[in-house]
């Protein structure tokens, strides 16, 4: 019995994963068809709808615009700003989908690049690529284009145990645009790319887990994944901050921000180093808290969480040993 059954369960992940491939592929074919203003309005309308349904994912986006806008979730700036989050996530993925057919002159068009040469500078400061840390914000995936007209490519991990042809997809796509996909588990794959000199994008903002690297974000303690600063301490490589916020217009402007280096690889070097690029991406988040798109709880929710990330936070602020807290 066991075999039919497996067998059948198999058969239907086949057809999820060929239906969403196909339906993917309709609407990149549709985005692609019409004017870019009227999909983004499209896309803005849609964002909407998506916020007025979401539910829990709705109070979520609200728990989390609550830190850097220092109001309650149910405050209205909050909810606008989320009803802003969820428009922009809409725009986000339009602008994703047009990669497809995307030119370098429209890239030039659309993605201005502040200060490329930051990441020339952590080339030359720690002797390898750079680990370009960021945020769910504005338009990171625009950053390859940009970046790719002004010599620079990027590495980007990604989950590539799902959903195969469509991410044979999205990888084809993106790596005309300079964007390499490394599958997460490729540990490997990173250093390889750090060696040769070549740029690691990373995500912070996945939310509060036990045993991760305490911090204080937008003025409260949660955790941030330990694998940038490790990274840095294994490799020499320099870890920048770095922002792609949409502007009024519809086009993006990113920046790089100063260069962070973790000075070893021990429990409090990781800890000081991972507290310096909070720092720097809760003034990203800061600077518009409605282009923050993030649909998970970045901040514990439990009052036994909440105390196991202060008192982890606490111990690290000690010089204690903040890897044997509870919970950590």
């Amino acid at each position: 019995m066991a075999a039919p059954v497996a067998a059948r369960a198999a058969a239907g992940e086949r057809k999820r994963e060929l239906a969403t491939y196909w339906g993917y592929r309709l609407g990149e074919w549709i985005v692609n068809a019409l004017p870019r203003r009227l999909v983004l309005a499209v896309a803005a309308a849609a964002g909407n709808v998506a916020f007025d349904l979401a539910g829990e994912k709705r109070d979520i986006v609200c728990e989390n615009l609550s830190r850097p806008m220092g109001l309650a979730p149910e405050d209205p700036a909050v909810r606008r700003a989320a009803r802003r989050a969820f428009r922009a996530y809409a725009k986000y993925l339009v602008d994703m989908m047009r990669m497809a057919e995307m030119s370098p002159a429209d890239a030039e068009r659309l993605v201005a690049i502040d200060n490329p040469e930051v990441l020339e500078e952590a080339r030359k400061a720690g002797g390898t690529g750079a680990l370009v840390c960021t945020v769910h914000v504005g338009g990171m995936d625009l950053i390859g284009p940009g970046l790719q007209n002004v010599g620079e490519s990027l590495h980007v991990v990604a989950d590539d145990t799902t959903y195969g042809r469509l991410y044979d997809h999205l990888a084809a796509i993106r790596r005309r645009h300079g964007m390499h996909l490394i599958g997460w588990r490729s540990l490997r794959g990173l250093f390889r790319a750090l060696r040769n000199g070549e740029n690691v994008v990373l995500f912070c903002d996945g939310g509060y887990r036990p045993g991760d690297v305490p911090v204080e974000f937008c003025g409260e303690a949660t955790t941030f994944p330990a694998g940038p600063a490790t990274l840095a301490a294994r490799s020499g490589a320099r870890m920048v901050p770095v922002t792609c916020r949409r502007t009024r217009d519809d086009r993006f402007v990113a920046a790089g921000m100063p260069l962070i280096a973790a000075e070893g690889s021990d429990p409090h070097a990781i800890q000081r180093a991972t507290q310096q690029l909070a720092d720097e991406l809760s003034s990203v988040i800061r600077q518009d808290p409605g282009q923050w798109y993030m649909f998970r709880p970045v901040w514990p929710r439990t009052d036994a969480d909440r105390a196991a990330a202060r008192a982890a936070l606490a111990a690290a602020r000690a010089g204690e040993d903040w890897t044997a807290q509870p919970g950590s």
